[in-house]
């Protein structure tokens, strides 16, 4: 169900809510999406999928057209909201199938009422609950201070979504604070457990001695793997571009008997190839879908130290050379 409200207030939007009984039930967290009206829709499937393992209240904001045009009044063309020219909230509250396992609230914020989303969305904040905060698409220069963002005890971003990830998560390295995560990384979990698990032994026996990535160009993900295998590994990891293939295509380790090479076979499974092996192995892994990955930082809502320490290499290669730290193979299973 859809219910739609035009020249509302917030305490209108909260009376309707109470009326259609939106407050019974156990949210476990509010989530608040800042998006804009092209991305609004691809932003509440993946937000409605995760609800249903961690049941929800989604306030979704979005940003007027770029020109503040919200209807096709002629005066609001040129107001940028109300004809005099003061700005207005429409909104709709979506229930039941329409919202996943909770209750979503779609805020339309046009002229004044834009330039101040955080207090829009502090009405709706569910109580003694955690408040996440997410942006689908571009993220701001620094999320943690951002209005939304300080509202927020965890914060998403989505660099693959940028014209050049790798750039846009370089920009945000700089300005990280505890509670940042992007979901660049949130898809290499199952890559970095699975190449844990598959180079364990070697990396106990010393018998590695570079790798190369493969994947996407400006992918911030195989960004993301290089340096995490490098603060792990202590070995030369180098970089191979592989246009039209999503992500990470393959991952070859050079090692004292040949190479073992793990590659994308589809998009449910890899392949991995040992040394002196005729036969490669096939195990399912299938590619992160948005809905997958906001369901993993929303069972997570804690720090990620090891997202930390490998988004701190991007500051410090935009820094003067100093002496790099020593890493023991030892953490390699870090991949969490």
């Amino acid at each position: 169900m859809i219910i739609n409200l035009t020249e509302t207030t917030t305490d209108q939007i909260v009376s309707a809510l109470l009326a259609e009984g939106a407050y019974s039930g156990s949210r476990v967290l509010t989530l608040v999406i800042d998006t804009d009206r092209d991305g609004l829709e691809a932003a509440l499937v993946a937000a409605h999928g995760a609800s249903r393992d961690h049941p929800c209240r989604v306030v979704a904001v979005v940003a007027p057209a770029p020109d503040g045009v919200h209807a096709a009044d002629e005066d609001r063309r040129h107001h940028g909201g109300r004809p005099d020219g003061a700005g207005h909230l429409d909104a709709q509250i979506r229930l039941g199938h329409d919202a996943g396992a909770g209750e979503t609230l779609v805020l339309l914020p046009e002229g004044e009422a834009a330039r101040h989303a955080d207090t829009l969305v502090v009405p709706f904040l569910l109580p003694d609950v955690p408040v996440v905060a997410w942006w689908p698409d571009a993220p701001p220069a620094r999320p943690a201070t951002s209005p939304l963002g300080a509202l927020a005890t965890a914060r998403i971003t989505n660099t693959p979504s940028q014209p050049d990830p790798s750039a846009a998560l370089a920009a945000l390295a700089p300005e990280y604070t505890r509670g940042d995560i992007d979901l660049a990384w949130t898809r290499i979990t199952l890559w970095r457990a699975m190449v844990a698990s598959t180079l364990d032994s070697l990396v106990r026996t010393g018998t590695v001695h570079g790798i190369v990535v493969a994947g996407e160009p400006r992918n911030a993900s195989v960004s993301l793997m290089i340096r995490w295998l490098q603060l792990r590994l202590g070995v030369q990891v180098e970089r191979e571009d592989a246009p039209g293939i999503p992500g990470i295509a393959t991952i070859t380790v050079r090692t004292d008997t040949g190479e073992l090479v793990i590659s994308r076979k589809d998009h449910e499974r890899v392949m991995i190839t040992r040394p002196g092996s005729a036969r490669p192995q096939v195990v399912t892994m299938a590619r992160r879908e948005p809905v997958a990955t906001m369901r993993e930082e929303l069972r997570r809502l804690a720090p990620d130290l090891v997202y930390e320490e490998v988004l701190a290499t991007f500051v410090a290669d935009a820094e003067p050379v100093a002496a790099p730290p020593t890493h023991t193979v030892a953490k390699l299973g870090d991949h969490q």
